[in-house]
Protein backbone atom coordinates (compact mmCIF):
# COMPACT_ATOMS: atom_id res chain seq x y z
CA UNK A 1 0.00 0.00 0.00
CA UNK A 2 2.80 2.43 0.66
CA UNK A 3 4.35 1.88 -2.69
CA UNK A 4 1.16 2.82 -4.31
CA UNK A 5 1.24 5.53 -2.46
CA UNK A 6 4.69 6.50 -3.41
CA UNK A 7 3.96 5.90 -7.45
CA UNK A 8 0.84 8.02 -6.90
CA UNK A 9 3.38 11.22 -6.20
CA UNK A 10 5.41 10.76 -9.15
CA UNK A 11 3.09 12.60 -11.21
CA UNK A 12 1.93 15.75 -9.87
CA UNK A 13 -0.61 17.96 -11.79
CA UNK A 14 -1.30 21.74 -11.30
CA UNK A 15 -4.80 22.76 -12.76
CA UNK A 16 -5.65 26.30 -13.76
CA UNK A 17 -9.26 27.47 -14.30
CA UNK A 18 -8.42 31.12 -15.00
CA UNK A 19 -10.00 34.26 -15.14
CA UNK A 20 -10.32 35.30 -19.14
CA UNK A 21 -8.57 38.95 -19.99
CA UNK A 22 -7.58 40.44 -23.06
CA UNK A 23 -4.50 40.91 -23.36
CA UNK A 24 -2.24 43.62 -25.56
CA UNK A 25 0.47 42.62 -27.12
CA UNK A 26 2.69 45.37 -27.15
CA UNK A 27 6.14 44.63 -24.57
CA UNK A 28 4.52 47.15 -22.16
CA UNK A 29 2.92 43.88 -19.53
CA UNK A 30 0.86 46.35 -17.42
CA UNK A 31 -2.53 44.13 -18.37
CA UNK A 32 -0.74 41.06 -16.97
CA UNK A 33 -2.34 41.68 -13.29
CA UNK A 34 -1.70 39.35 -10.09
CA UNK A 35 -5.66 37.73 -10.24
CA UNK A 36 -3.99 36.01 -13.32
CA UNK A 37 -2.86 32.15 -13.31
CA UNK A 38 0.94 32.59 -12.48
CA UNK A 39 2.81 29.47 -12.35
CA UNK A 40 6.13 30.03 -10.33
CA UNK A 41 9.49 28.45 -10.18
CA UNK A 42 10.85 26.76 -7.17
CA UNK A 43 14.10 28.28 -5.77
CA UNK A 44 17.14 27.06 -7.90
CA UNK A 45 21.34 28.16 -8.71
CA UNK A 46 21.46 28.24 -12.37
CA UNK A 47 23.81 29.36 -14.67
CA UNK A 48 22.50 31.22 -17.14
CA UNK A 49 19.04 32.28 -18.16
CA UNK A 50 16.57 31.24 -14.93
CA UNK A 51 13.19 30.73 -15.82
CA UNK A 52 10.96 31.85 -12.83
CA UNK A 53 7.22 32.28 -13.36
CA UNK A 54 5.05 31.95 -16.12
CA UNK A 55 1.42 33.69 -16.74
CA UNK A 56 -1.75 32.13 -18.39
CA UNK A 57 -4.79 33.65 -19.54
CA UNK A 58 -7.35 33.25 -23.26
CA UNK A 59 -9.64 35.51 -24.24
CA UNK A 60 -12.15 33.83 -27.33
CA UNK A 61 -9.50 34.22 -29.94
CA UNK A 62 -5.85 33.86 -28.01
CA UNK A 63 -4.64 31.62 -25.65
CA UNK A 64 -1.74 34.19 -23.88
CA UNK A 65 1.36 33.30 -22.23
CA UNK A 66 3.95 35.74 -20.55
CA UNK A 67 7.50 34.57 -19.10
CA UNK A 68 9.68 35.99 -17.01
CA UNK A 69 13.56 35.17 -16.16
CA UNK A 70 16.11 36.17 -13.83
CA UNK A 71 18.16 38.21 -16.54
CA UNK A 72 17.59 40.00 -20.09
CA UNK A 73 18.06 37.94 -23.05
CA UNK A 74 16.34 37.97 -26.71
CA UNK A 75 13.30 35.82 -27.27
CA UNK A 76 13.54 34.97 -31.08
CA UNK A 77 17.87 35.19 -30.95
CA UNK A 78 19.63 32.56 -29.17
CA UNK A 79 22.95 34.02 -30.21
CA UNK A 80 22.58 37.38 -28.57
CA UNK A 81 22.55 36.33 -24.88
CA UNK A 82 23.22 32.63 -25.05
CA UNK A 83 19.92 30.48 -24.75
CA UNK A 84 17.89 27.28 -25.84
CA UNK A 85 14.47 28.24 -24.70
CA UNK A 86 11.44 25.95 -25.69
CA UNK A 87 7.70 26.49 -24.99
CA UNK A 88 6.12 23.06 -25.62
CA UNK A 89 2.06 22.68 -25.63
CA UNK A 90 0.18 19.28 -25.04
CA UNK A 91 -2.95 20.70 -26.80
CA UNK A 92 -4.90 17.60 -26.97
CA UNK A 93 -3.90 17.03 -22.88
CA UNK A 94 -2.55 13.65 -23.89
CA UNK A 95 0.62 12.86 -22.84
CA UNK A 96 0.62 9.73 -25.24
CA UNK A 97 -0.57 11.96 -28.52
CA UNK A 98 2.20 14.28 -29.66
CA UNK A 99 5.94 13.72 -29.99
CA UNK A 100 7.19 12.88 -26.60
CA UNK A 101 9.19 15.81 -24.49
CA UNK A 102 9.06 13.74 -21.05
CA UNK A 103 6.81 11.04 -19.91
CA UNK A 104 4.03 13.36 -19.08
CA UNK A 105 4.02 15.51 -22.15
CA UNK A 106 3.31 14.50 -25.68
CA UNK A 107 3.66 17.85 -27.69
CA UNK A 108 1.03 18.96 -30.34
CA UNK A 109 3.43 22.19 -31.05
CA UNK A 110 7.14 22.93 -30.10
CA UNK A 111 8.96 25.95 -30.46
CA UNK A 112 12.40 26.42 -30.57
CA UNK A 113 12.62 30.44 -29.93
CA UNK A 114 16.15 30.60 -30.60
CA UNK A 115 16.36 29.19 -33.91
CA UNK A 116 13.10 30.48 -34.69
CA UNK A 117 11.85 26.49 -35.23
CA UNK A 118 8.18 25.47 -34.58
CA UNK A 119 6.60 21.46 -34.88
CA UNK A 120 3.72 20.37 -35.20
CA UNK A 121 2.67 16.80 -34.90
CA UNK A 122 -0.73 14.64 -34.00
CA UNK A 123 0.59 11.28 -34.60
CA UNK A 124 3.81 10.81 -32.93
CA UNK A 125 6.79 11.07 -35.30
CA UNK A 126 8.20 12.48 -37.07
CA UNK A 127 7.95 15.76 -36.15
CA UNK A 128 6.22 18.21 -38.78
CA UNK A 129 7.89 21.49 -39.13
CA UNK A 130 5.90 25.06 -39.66
CA UNK A 131 6.55 28.68 -39.52
CA UNK A 132 5.75 31.61 -37.09
CA UNK A 133 3.16 32.75 -40.13
CA UNK A 134 1.48 29.17 -40.16
CA UNK A 135 0.61 28.88 -36.56
CA UNK A 136 -0.22 32.61 -36.37
CA UNK A 137 2.06 33.40 -33.18
CA UNK A 138 2.91 37.14 -31.99
CA UNK A 139 5.53 37.70 -29.40
CA UNK A 140 6.64 40.90 -28.29
CA UNK A 141 9.08 42.56 -27.58
CA UNK A 142 11.71 42.16 -30.07
CA UNK A 143 14.95 43.58 -27.87
CA UNK A 144 16.12 41.89 -25.17
CA UNK A 145 14.13 41.95 -21.49
CA UNK A 146 13.37 39.39 -18.24
CA UNK A 147 9.66 39.23 -19.66
CA UNK A 148 7.87 38.36 -23.01
CA UNK A 149 4.39 38.16 -24.03
CA UNK A 150 2.91 35.50 -26.72
CA UNK A 151 -0.48 34.69 -28.47
CA UNK A 152 -1.62 31.72 -29.91
CA UNK A 153 -4.99 32.05 -31.75
CA UNK A 154 -7.12 29.45 -30.71
CA UNK A 155 -8.36 28.20 -34.21
CA UNK A 156 -5.05 27.90 -35.33
CA UNK A 157 -4.73 24.96 -38.00
CA UNK A 158 -1.13 24.77 -38.68
CA UNK A 159 -0.82 21.45 -40.53
CA UNK A 160 -4.13 22.87 -42.87
CA UNK A 161 -5.83 19.56 -41.35
CA UNK A 162 -5.75 19.36 -37.30
CA UNK A 163 -6.87 21.85 -35.11
CA UNK A 164 -4.50 23.10 -32.93
CA UNK A 165 -6.46 23.20 -29.94
CA UNK A 166 -9.15 20.53 -29.90
CA UNK A 167 -9.69 20.04 -26.32
CA UNK A 168 -10.92 22.25 -23.35
CA UNK A 169 -7.82 22.62 -21.77
CA UNK A 170 -3.66 22.51 -22.47
CA UNK A 171 -0.32 21.27 -20.77
CA UNK A 172 2.35 23.82 -20.72
CA UNK A 173 5.77 23.36 -20.10
CA UNK A 174 8.67 25.62 -20.70
CA UNK A 175 12.11 24.73 -20.81
CA UNK A 176 15.91 26.23 -21.04
CA UNK A 177 17.76 23.11 -22.82
CA UNK A 178 21.40 25.18 -22.11
CA UNK A 179 21.19 24.53 -18.02
CA UNK A 180 18.39 22.25 -18.16
CA UNK A 181 15.26 24.63 -16.50
CA UNK A 182 12.17 23.13 -16.32
CA UNK A 183 9.09 24.56 -15.59
CA UNK A 184 7.03 22.89 -13.93
CA UNK A 185 10.17 20.62 -13.09
CA UNK A 186 10.01 16.94 -13.49
CA UNK A 187 7.31 14.94 -11.69
CA UNK A 188 4.88 18.26 -11.81
CA UNK A 189 2.47 18.91 -15.15
CA UNK A 190 0.36 22.39 -15.35
CA UNK A 191 -2.56 22.41 -17.08
CA UNK A 192 -4.52 25.05 -18.04
CA UNK A 193 -8.79 24.97 -19.02
CA UNK A 194 -9.67 27.58 -20.88
CA UNK A 195 -11.96 30.51 -19.63
CA UNK A 196 -15.21 31.08 -21.94
CA UNK A 197 -16.40 34.37 -20.08
CA UNK A 198 -16.50 36.86 -22.62
CA UNK A 199 -14.07 39.97 -22.32
CA UNK A 200 -14.21 43.58 -23.22
CA UNK A 201 -13.75 43.60 -27.26
CA UNK A 202 -11.01 45.88 -28.84
CA UNK A 203 -12.46 49.15 -29.55
CA UNK A 204 -11.15 50.05 -33.16
CA UNK A 205 -9.37 53.15 -33.89
CA UNK A 206 -10.75 56.54 -35.25
CA UNK A 207 -8.02 56.83 -38.14
CA UNK A 208 -9.20 60.55 -38.65
CA UNK A 209 -8.05 63.54 -36.74
CA UNK A 210 -10.05 64.58 -33.45
CA UNK A 211 -8.76 68.12 -33.75
CA UNK A 212 -7.19 69.55 -37.01
CA UNK A 213 -5.04 71.62 -34.60
CA UNK A 214 -2.94 68.26 -33.73
CA UNK A 215 0.25 67.81 -35.40
CA UNK A 216 0.05 64.35 -37.28
CA UNK A 217 3.29 62.90 -37.75
CA UNK A 218 3.83 59.59 -39.13
CA UNK A 219 6.80 56.76 -39.48
CA UNK A 220 6.70 54.83 -42.65
CA UNK A 221 9.36 52.31 -44.29
CA UNK A 222 8.75 52.15 -48.12
CA UNK A 223 10.77 48.94 -48.64
CA UNK A 224 13.55 48.85 -51.41
CA UNK A 225 12.17 52.10 -53.06
CA UNK A 226 8.84 50.91 -53.35
CA UNK A 227 7.27 54.19 -53.85
CA UNK A 228 8.91 54.06 -57.41
CA UNK A 229 6.97 50.81 -58.21
CA UNK A 230 4.28 52.26 -60.50
CA UNK A 231 1.86 49.02 -59.63
CA UNK A 232 1.73 50.17 -55.94
CA UNK A 233 0.81 53.84 -56.16
CA UNK A 234 -2.55 53.21 -56.30
CA UNK A 235 -2.35 51.11 -52.66
CA UNK A 236 0.05 54.34 -51.18
CA UNK A 237 -2.26 56.96 -52.58
CA UNK A 238 -5.31 55.64 -50.38
CA UNK A 239 -3.19 55.08 -47.48
CA UNK A 240 -1.23 58.79 -47.56
CA UNK A 241 -4.68 60.27 -48.11
CA UNK A 242 -6.47 58.33 -45.57
CA UNK A 243 -3.91 59.51 -42.80
CA UNK A 244 -3.49 63.17 -44.02
CA UNK A 245 0.13 63.52 -42.49
CA UNK A 246 1.62 66.90 -41.61
CA UNK A 247 4.82 65.26 -41.43
CA UNK A 248 6.08 62.31 -42.52
CA UNK A 249 9.46 60.23 -42.39
CA UNK A 250 10.11 57.70 -45.38
CA UNK A 251 12.98 55.50 -45.24
CA UNK A 252 14.20 52.36 -47.73
CA UNK A 253 13.99 55.56 -50.35
CA UNK A 254 17.32 56.33 -51.75
CA UNK A 255 16.53 56.27 -55.33
CA UNK A 256 13.58 58.20 -55.17
CA UNK A 257 14.44 62.27 -55.67
CA UNK A 258 12.81 65.10 -54.01
CA UNK A 259 10.95 66.48 -57.05
CA UNK A 260 9.45 62.99 -57.23
CA UNK A 261 8.16 62.82 -53.63
CA UNK A 262 6.72 66.11 -53.77
CA UNK A 263 4.98 65.69 -56.90
CA UNK A 264 3.32 62.36 -55.10
CA UNK A 265 2.48 64.23 -52.65
CA UNK A 266 1.10 67.90 -54.46
CA UNK A 267 -0.96 65.51 -56.60
CA UNK A 268 -2.86 63.39 -53.46
CA UNK A 269 -2.82 66.07 -50.89
CA UNK A 270 -2.97 69.82 -52.72
CA UNK A 271 -2.40 71.80 -49.77
CA UNK A 272 -3.53 74.76 -51.98
CA UNK A 273 -0.31 76.93 -51.08
CA UNK A 274 2.29 78.91 -53.19
CA UNK A 275 5.16 75.64 -52.29
CA UNK A 276 2.88 73.17 -51.75
CA UNK A 277 4.80 70.46 -49.66
CA UNK A 278 8.25 70.76 -48.60
CA UNK A 279 10.45 67.72 -48.86
CA UNK A 280 14.24 67.35 -47.91
CA UNK A 281 16.19 63.93 -48.28
CA UNK A 282 19.34 62.45 -46.79
CA UNK A 283 20.49 58.75 -48.56
CA UNK A 284 17.58 57.10 -47.90
CA UNK A 285 15.75 58.85 -45.61
CA UNK A 286 13.06 61.43 -47.20
CA UNK A 287 11.03 63.53 -44.84
CA UNK A 288 7.96 65.20 -46.08
CA UNK A 289 6.06 68.73 -44.31
CA UNK A 290 3.59 70.43 -44.59
CA UNK A 291 5.48 73.31 -43.26
CA UNK A 292 8.82 74.90 -44.09
CA UNK A 293 11.70 73.11 -43.26
CA UNK A 294 14.60 75.63 -42.47
CA UNK A 295 17.02 73.66 -40.84
CA UNK A 296 18.72 69.96 -41.30
CA UNK A 297 21.65 68.24 -40.23
CA UNK A 298 23.62 65.19 -41.32
CA UNK A 299 23.93 62.26 -39.17
CA UNK A 300 24.74 58.39 -39.50
CA UNK A 301 21.20 57.26 -41.12
CA UNK A 302 19.40 59.92 -38.98
CA UNK A 303 18.30 63.02 -40.76
CA UNK A 304 17.42 66.09 -38.33
CA UNK A 305 15.33 68.97 -39.37
CA UNK A 306 13.95 72.23 -38.04
CA UNK A 307 10.65 72.72 -39.09
CA UNK A 308 8.85 76.15 -39.15
CA UNK A 309 5.68 75.24 -37.43
CA UNK A 310 2.54 78.18 -37.63
CA UNK A 311 2.60 81.03 -36.02
CA UNK A 312 -0.19 79.62 -33.68
CA UNK A 313 1.59 76.93 -32.27
CA UNK A 314 4.21 79.10 -30.30
CA UNK A 315 7.12 77.38 -31.39
CA UNK A 316 9.31 75.56 -33.98
CA UNK A 317 9.68 71.64 -34.04
CA UNK A 318 12.89 69.24 -34.19
CA UNK A 319 12.03 66.30 -35.65
CA UNK A 320 14.50 63.31 -36.68
CA UNK A 321 13.97 60.60 -39.70
CA UNK A 322 15.87 57.65 -38.68
CA UNK A 323 16.72 54.15 -40.45
CA UNK A 324 19.43 52.59 -37.78
CA UNK A 325 21.22 49.64 -39.07
CA UNK A 326 19.47 46.06 -39.02
CA UNK A 327 20.19 42.75 -37.78
CA UNK A 328 23.34 41.93 -36.04
CA UNK A 329 24.45 45.52 -35.75
CA UNK A 330 24.29 45.97 -32.29
CA UNK A 331 27.38 47.88 -32.14
CA UNK A 332 26.57 50.46 -34.64
CA UNK A 333 23.01 50.79 -33.64
CA UNK A 334 24.38 51.75 -30.36
CA UNK A 335 26.81 54.46 -31.96
CA UNK A 336 23.90 56.14 -33.94
CA UNK A 337 21.76 56.56 -31.48
CA UNK A 338 24.69 57.48 -29.26
CA UNK A 339 25.29 60.36 -32.09
CA UNK A 340 21.51 61.46 -31.57
CA UNK A 341 21.56 61.91 -28.06
CA UNK A 342 25.30 63.96 -27.93
CA UNK A 343 23.23 66.26 -31.01
CA UNK A 344 19.86 66.86 -28.78
CA UNK A 345 21.81 67.52 -25.67
CA UNK A 346 24.26 70.24 -27.76
CA UNK A 347 21.45 71.19 -29.28
CA UNK A 348 19.71 71.93 -25.78
CA UNK A 349 23.18 74.13 -24.63
CA UNK A 350 23.37 77.87 -26.05
CA UNK A 351 25.95 77.99 -28.55
CA UNK A 352 27.67 75.32 -30.98
CA UNK A 353 26.56 74.07 -34.55
CA UNK A 354 22.07 74.35 -33.22
CA UNK A 355 20.73 76.47 -30.46
CA UNK A 356 17.17 75.02 -29.80
CA UNK A 357 15.00 77.84 -27.96
CA UNK A 358 13.93 76.39 -25.03
CA UNK A 359 11.17 73.80 -24.65
CA UNK A 360 11.42 73.26 -28.71
CA UNK A 361 9.55 70.27 -29.07
CA UNK A 362 11.32 66.92 -29.71
CA UNK A 363 10.15 64.24 -32.23
CA UNK A 364 12.52 60.84 -33.54
CA UNK A 365 11.00 58.20 -35.28
CA UNK A 366 11.71 55.56 -37.64
CA UNK A 367 12.43 52.07 -38.64
CA UNK A 368 14.95 51.62 -35.92
CA UNK A 369 15.39 47.81 -36.55
CA UNK A 370 15.55 46.97 -32.65
CA UNK A 371 15.87 43.29 -32.86
CA UNK A 372 18.48 42.79 -30.24
CA UNK A 373 19.91 44.74 -27.54
CA UNK A 374 17.95 46.82 -25.36
CA UNK A 375 20.45 49.50 -24.91
CA UNK A 376 19.83 51.40 -28.16
CA UNK A 377 15.81 51.98 -26.97
CA UNK A 378 17.43 53.03 -23.48
CA UNK A 379 19.78 55.58 -25.06
CA UNK A 380 16.95 56.84 -27.20
CA UNK A 381 14.83 57.44 -24.29
CA UNK A 382 17.30 58.20 -21.26
CA UNK A 383 19.83 59.71 -23.02
CA UNK A 384 22.19 57.04 -21.73
CA UNK A 385 24.98 57.36 -23.96
CA UNK A 386 27.57 54.16 -24.03
CA UNK A 387 29.93 55.34 -26.22
CA UNK A 388 31.17 57.74 -24.00
CA UNK A 389 35.02 58.16 -25.49
CA UNK A 390 33.45 59.29 -28.37
CA UNK A 391 30.78 61.42 -27.41
CA UNK A 392 30.88 62.40 -23.96
CA UNK A 393 28.98 61.86 -21.10
CA UNK A 394 24.98 61.71 -21.50
CA UNK A 395 22.13 62.84 -19.95
CA UNK A 396 18.21 62.84 -19.96
CA UNK A 397 16.75 64.42 -23.01
CA UNK A 398 13.68 65.75 -22.58
CA UNK A 399 13.67 69.45 -21.20
CA UNK A 400 12.27 68.62 -17.81
CA UNK A 401 15.42 66.49 -17.01
CA UNK A 402 13.28 63.49 -17.51
CA UNK A 403 12.72 60.10 -20.34
CA UNK A 404 11.76 60.90 -23.58
CA UNK A 405 8.69 58.71 -24.19
CA UNK A 406 7.71 56.65 -27.30
CA UNK A 407 4.58 55.66 -28.99
CA UNK A 408 2.50 52.78 -27.49
CA UNK A 409 0.71 52.33 -31.04
CA UNK A 410 -1.21 49.64 -31.41
CA UNK A 411 -2.93 48.75 -34.93
CA UNK A 412 -6.26 49.95 -35.56
CA UNK A 413 -8.59 46.81 -35.24
CA UNK A 414 -6.43 43.89 -33.31
CA UNK A 415 -4.66 44.65 -30.22
CA UNK A 416 -1.10 44.30 -31.10
CA UNK A 417 2.03 46.62 -31.59
CA UNK A 418 3.42 44.61 -34.60
CA UNK A 419 4.71 46.98 -37.42
CA UNK A 420 6.29 45.13 -39.53
CA UNK A 421 5.21 41.33 -40.86
CA UNK A 422 6.86 38.87 -43.42
CA UNK A 423 5.08 35.84 -43.01
CA UNK A 424 7.85 34.18 -45.55
CA UNK A 425 10.26 34.90 -43.03
CA UNK A 426 11.74 32.90 -39.69
CA UNK A 427 11.31 35.96 -37.60
CA UNK A 428 7.55 36.59 -36.28
CA UNK A 429 6.19 40.07 -37.02
CA UNK A 430 7.26 42.93 -34.24
CA UNK A 431 7.74 46.30 -33.47
CA UNK A 432 10.59 47.70 -35.72
CA UNK A 433 9.17 51.66 -36.12
CA UNK A 434 8.75 54.23 -33.54
CA UNK A 435 7.78 57.36 -32.83
CA UNK A 436 9.51 59.01 -29.49
CA UNK A 437 8.45 62.47 -28.07
CA UNK A 438 9.51 65.10 -25.42
CA UNK A 439 6.48 64.42 -23.55
CA UNK A 440 7.46 67.67 -21.71
CA UNK A 441 5.53 69.82 -24.43
CA UNK A 442 4.27 67.28 -26.66
CA UNK A 443 0.72 65.52 -25.75
CA UNK A 444 0.57 62.60 -27.64
CA UNK A 445 -3.74 62.26 -28.15
CA UNK A 446 -3.65 59.19 -30.38
CA UNK A 447 -1.27 56.83 -31.53
CA UNK A 448 -2.14 54.18 -34.03
CA UNK A 449 -0.59 51.70 -36.63
CA UNK A 450 -2.86 50.61 -40.05
CA UNK A 451 -2.36 46.73 -41.44
CA UNK A 452 -5.26 46.62 -43.54
CA UNK A 453 -5.07 43.24 -43.73
CA UNK A 454 -6.83 42.52 -39.57
CA UNK A 455 -9.41 45.76 -40.51
CA UNK A 456 -13.00 43.87 -41.21
CA UNK A 457 -14.69 45.19 -44.66
CA UNK A 458 -16.59 48.01 -42.71
CA UNK A 459 -13.89 49.27 -41.68
CA UNK A 460 -11.96 49.40 -44.91
CA UNK A 461 -14.98 50.36 -47.01
CA UNK A 462 -15.13 53.58 -43.99
CA UNK A 463 -12.02 54.79 -44.94
CA UNK A 464 -11.93 53.93 -48.58
CA UNK A 465 -9.17 51.31 -48.24
CA UNK A 466 -8.60 47.69 -49.90
CA UNK A 467 -8.06 44.46 -47.93
CA UNK A 468 -4.26 44.36 -49.22
CA UNK A 469 -2.89 47.92 -49.12
CA UNK A 470 -0.55 47.61 -47.03
CA UNK A 471 0.70 44.39 -47.51
CA UNK A 472 1.23 45.07 -51.14
CA UNK A 473 2.53 48.70 -50.62
CA UNK A 474 5.41 47.45 -48.02
CA UNK A 475 6.40 45.05 -45.24
CA UNK A 476 5.92 47.67 -43.03
CA UNK A 477 2.69 49.88 -41.55
CA UNK A 478 2.72 53.39 -41.55
CA UNK A 479 2.73 54.69 -37.46
CA UNK A 480 0.95 57.58 -36.90
CA UNK A 481 0.71 59.94 -33.94
CA UNK A 482 -1.36 62.92 -33.67
CA UNK A 483 0.35 65.86 -30.91
CA UNK A 484 -0.40 68.88 -28.82
CA UNK A 485 1.29 71.11 -27.82
CA UNK A 486 1.54 72.11 -23.82
CA UNK A 487 1.40 75.70 -24.30
CA UNK A 488 2.16 75.95 -20.72
CA UNK A 489 5.62 74.60 -21.26
CA UNK A 490 6.43 77.23 -24.27
CA UNK A 491 8.27 80.21 -21.69
CA UNK A 492 10.11 81.15 -25.07
CA UNK A 493 6.86 81.65 -27.31
CA UNK A 494 8.06 82.91 -30.67
CA UNK A 495 7.76 87.02 -30.51
CA UNK A 496 8.26 88.72 -33.35
CA UNK A 497 7.61 92.11 -32.19
CA UNK A 498 11.34 92.73 -31.37
CA UNK A 499 12.31 92.93 -35.37
CA UNK A 500 11.19 96.07 -36.77
CA UNK A 501 12.76 95.29 -40.16
CA UNK A 502 15.67 93.12 -42.75
CA UNK A 503 16.71 94.69 -45.21
CA UNK A 504 17.42 94.45 -48.29
CA UNK A 505 16.62 90.93 -49.23
CA UNK A 506 17.80 89.93 -51.64
CA UNK A 507 21.08 91.20 -50.45
CA UNK A 508 24.86 91.60 -52.30
CA UNK A 509 27.23 92.35 -49.62
CA UNK A 510 25.34 93.08 -46.13
CA UNK A 511 22.09 92.26 -44.13
CA UNK A 512 20.79 95.04 -41.97
CA UNK A 513 18.85 93.89 -38.94
CA UNK A 514 16.84 96.67 -36.78
CA UNK A 515 15.29 96.05 -34.00
CA UNK A 516 12.90 97.56 -31.79
CA UNK A 517 14.53 97.27 -28.44
CA UNK A 518 17.74 97.81 -27.16
CA UNK A 519 19.12 94.04 -25.95
CA UNK A 520 21.26 91.22 -26.48
CA UNK A 521 21.12 89.22 -29.59
CA UNK A 522 22.96 86.50 -30.71
CA UNK A 523 22.52 86.25 -34.89
CA UNK A 524 23.23 83.08 -37.11
CA UNK A 525 22.97 82.44 -40.54
CA UNK A 526 22.39 79.20 -41.85
CA UNK A 527 23.07 77.91 -45.50
CA UNK A 528 20.44 75.48 -47.28
CA UNK A 529 21.69 72.45 -45.64
CA UNK A 530 21.76 74.18 -41.94
CA UNK A 531 25.73 74.59 -42.00
CA UNK A 532 26.35 77.69 -39.43
CA UNK A 533 27.77 80.28 -42.12
CA UNK A 534 27.90 83.34 -40.00
CA UNK A 535 27.31 83.81 -36.13
CA UNK A 536 27.80 87.33 -33.44
CA UNK A 537 26.33 88.15 -30.37
CA UNK A 538 25.93 92.12 -30.04
CA UNK A 539 24.18 94.10 -27.67
CA UNK A 540 22.50 96.69 -29.82
CA UNK A 541 19.15 97.38 -31.70
CA UNK A 542 20.78 97.67 -35.32
CA UNK A 543 23.20 94.90 -36.56
CA UNK A 544 24.73 95.02 -40.07
CA UNK A 545 26.05 91.50 -41.21
CA UNK A 546 28.98 91.47 -43.59
CA UNK A 547 27.64 88.36 -46.52
CA UNK A 548 30.42 89.52 -48.98
CA UNK A 549 32.36 86.23 -48.37
CA UNK A 550 29.84 84.00 -48.85
CA UNK A 551 28.32 82.86 -52.16
CA UNK A 552 25.01 83.14 -53.72
CA UNK A 553 21.99 81.24 -52.57
CA UNK A 554 18.96 81.08 -49.90
CA UNK A 555 20.14 81.80 -46.40
CA UNK A 556 18.14 80.92 -43.17
CA UNK A 557 18.82 84.05 -40.40
CA UNK A 558 17.93 83.01 -37.44
CA UNK A 559 17.69 86.16 -34.75
CA UNK A 560 17.63 85.16 -30.73
CA UNK A 561 17.05 87.74 -28.20
CA UNK A 562 17.98 87.61 -24.40
CA UNK A 563 14.60 86.12 -23.66
CA UNK A 564 15.13 83.27 -25.74
CA UNK A 565 12.21 84.41 -28.26
CA UNK A 566 13.49 83.59 -31.90
CA UNK A 567 12.45 84.39 -34.95
CA UNK A 568 13.70 82.65 -38.88
CA UNK A 569 13.93 84.74 -41.93
CA UNK A 570 14.57 83.33 -45.37
CA UNK A 571 17.41 85.88 -46.93
CA UNK A 572 18.62 85.63 -50.63
CA UNK A 573 22.25 86.36 -51.31
CA UNK A 574 22.95 87.50 -54.79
Amino acid sequence: MNKLFLTLLIFVNVFSYAQSASIRIDGNFDDWTTNLTTFTDTNESLNGIDLLEFQVTNDAEYLYIKIKANKEFDLTDGDIIPHDFYLYLDTDNDSNTGFKVRDDYGAELGIQFGERTLFNNFTGTPKNQVSFSEVGLRVAPTVTSKEFEIAIPRASVPDGINPLFPSSSVKILVRNRNNFDWLPNLNNVFTYTFNETPTTPYQPVDINKSDNSFIRIVAYNTKLNSLLDASKLDEYERLITVIQPDIIGFVESADTTVEYIKSLFDSWIPLGTTNGWYVKKHGGEVTVSRWEIIQEWDLDRQFPVLIDLPDSYGTNLLYTNAHLNCCGADDRRQRQVDEYAAFVLEAKSPGGQITLPKNTPIVYSGDLNLVGLSSQLNTLLTGQIQNTNIYGSGAYLDWDGTELKHDNALQTDIPMAYTWRSDSSNFPPGKLDFIIYSDYVLNAEKTFVIQTEEMPSDRLNLFGLQEFDTSTASDHFPVVADFSINRNTLSTKENFTFINKVFPNPAVDEINIQLNTFDEYSIHLYNAVGNLIVSTTEETNSIQLDITAISGGLYHLAITNSKGERKFIKVLKK
